[in-house]
């Protein structure tokens, strides 16, 4: 079925009715793909899903850039903040602003213990020659 490359603009009108066919009705992959080779039949069943991970992509981006929007005015008012003559309320303006974009710092307590012996001397397995 492979043959003729499709443009940017093919691919992109493809991953388009995908997303649309997918987030706003309701269509699931399987479903996809049959009516891929329904209407198109002229790539791969590979390709089909290359379209549906391209949307997937397309509605995390999508996502992400609204979150982003919602964020911008705290993470200004934040770094306004770090103008401060206040050491502790410009710690807490940067811990907030990692928080907002995700680059919070994860603290792990970690309890164990281990136990070292060292034998020097003619038993320390070396071998001598």
């Amino acid at each position: 079925m492979a043959g003729i490359k499709s443009t940017d603009a093919q691919v992109q009108e493809r991953v388009d009715k995908c997303y649309d066919m997918r987030y706003n009705h309701g269509t699931r992959q399987v479903d996809w793909i049959k009516w891929c080779n329904e209407n198109y039949d002229d790539k791969s069943e590979k390709t089909y899903h290359t379209y549906w991970t391209k949307s997937t992509q397309k509605y995390t981006d999508g996502w992400k850039e609204k979150l982003n929007k919602q964020l911008d005015p705290a993470v200004n008012a934040l770094i306004g903040l770090l103008a401060s003559d206040d050491e502790k309320i410009r710690q807490r303006a940067v811990d907030q602003i990692f928080k907002l974009t995700g680059n919070e710092e994860t603290k792990v307590a970690i309890e164990g213990g281990f136990e070292v012996t060292l034998n020097w001397g003619d038993d320390a397995g070396i071998l001598a020659e």
